[in-house]
């Protein structure tokens, strides 16, 4: 059994919110669900919060305001964000951008599937990972 998430998801695309929304509805861990649309709203919903309130944040490289790469990084120079499980899921596949996102902080980087099985299996992968690991997964 496990203990319920709280996850924040940053997403420019509606319908990726739905799809991620729909998808972790599929699985059966128990998580609550912030939707933003942008890396400011991001950043301002961390920065806002009286301790850390989200286990998982879940970011598109490509969001608007401040780019993935840039909350990556302010998240992991905050004291009180630093340790939490920052996955990117997007549709960039380029190698540069996946070490990229490694080196700026991130624990897990997963290609946005196309299917929409491949998707909850994603969510699978992302919600399990953060119960399983403490460090962060590099690129080979």
């Amino acid at each position: 059994m496990y203990i319920s998430l709280n996850i924040v998801l940053a997403e420019k695309d509606t319908e990726y919110q739905e799809i991620f929304q729909e998808a972790l509805e599929e699985v059966s861990i128990p998580a609550t669900l912030t939707i933003v649309n942008d890396g400011k709203e991001l950043m301002d919903k961390l920065k806002s919060a009286q301790s850390p309130t989200y286990n998982v944040v879940v970011l598109d490289m490509n969001i608007p305001k401040k780019s993935g790469i840039q909350c990556l990084k302010e998240i992991r120079k905050d004291n009180k964000w630093n340790n939490t499980y920052s996955v990117v899921l997007t549709s960039d596949k380029n190698r540069k951008q996946v070490e990229k996102a490694y080196r700026a902080g991130a624990n897990l980087f997963i290609t946005k599937p196309e299917s929409y099985k491949d998707y909850i299996e994603a969510i699978r992968k992302i919600l399990t990972s953060e119960r399983e690991m403490s460090l962060p997964i590099y690129f080979k």
